[in-house]
């Protein structure tokens, strides 16, 4: 290293000979720039991004048991996105395969910096395990959602979020899947969705201090499926019976 820099340093060299291997230099630097790095830098405090390991470059790199937030993404492959790099943008692409222990495909870009954060084509599923507390929902699903959040607030967002929820009576035959557009309400991401019937709705809503919460309405219940469900937890609302949970990221 010392080498090169003497070598950069000879009064020999014209100017462009110069900024010719410093521009080579800077390349080989980035070009073997450590993901894990990369990933501290997008996460400085440590609160939203966790990993059980990182590895690879940030154009070839490899993330095992990713977490954002309490959003479990699995084992993906990473790398820097070039087209972006043109007009000055940093973004990542994930993406997660079958088969790797989560339910189905997975994949976005992400790009963020001070006070902001930007997805797009975000499509597939992520496992919730009992991130939604008392609402039984078993998995996320999108299809080419996107959302920009500038200081929390919900800038721009759009494309499909569907929540499934496993069967909450003995009576149902199988899980139910919800879904709805993503959009800005008042500064928050909110997305209203709605069942196969349209009588199962549940409406989500991300504030800017990341405060959550999901309100799940259902109507259209026989009697047998009501009763148990009342004794579960669910309170009667306006068009059948619900149940609430909240949270932050």
């Amino acid at each position: 290293m010392i080498e090169r820099w003497i070598f950069l340093r000879d009064g020999r060299l014209s100017g462009r000979s110069k900024l010719a291997l410093a521009a080579i230099f800077a390349v080989a630097l980035i070009a073997a720039f450590p993901l894990r790095l990369a990933l501290g830098l997008a996460d400085p405090g440590g609160r939203g991004i966790s990993a059980r390991e990182v590895a690879g470059t940030i154009w070839d790199g490899g993330i095992g048991d990713l977490r954002v937030g309490a959003l479990p993404l699995g084992d993906v492959a990473a790398h820097l996105r070039p087209l972006p790099l043109l007009i000055g943008r940093r973004e990542v692409h994930i993406e997660r395969l079958a088969g790797t222990g989560a339910p189905g495909d997975f994949s976005a870009n992400a790009a963020g910096g001070d006070g902001w954060l930007s997805l797009s084509a975000v499509r597939g599923q992520v496992a919730i395990g009992d991130a939604f507390g008392t609402i039984p929902a078993t998995a996320l699903g999108f299809d080419d959602f996107h959302a920009e959040l500038s200081g929390g607030r919900c800038v721009s967002a759009g494309g499909q979020v569907s929540l499934i929820l496993s069967p909450f009576s003995e009576l149902m035959p199988g899980p139910v899947a919800l879904s709805g557009t993503a959009r800005c309400s008042k500064a928050a991401l909110y997305v209203p969705m709605k069942g196969p019937t349209g009588l199962e709705n549940l409406f989500l809503r991300l504030e800017p201090d990341g405060r959550w919460r999901a309100d799940l309405v259902l109507g259209g219940l026989p009697a047998e499926v009501t009763a148990p469900l009342l004794e579960a937890g669910f309170a009667a609302r306006p068009g059948g019976i619900g149940i609430s949970a909240e949270g932050k990221l």
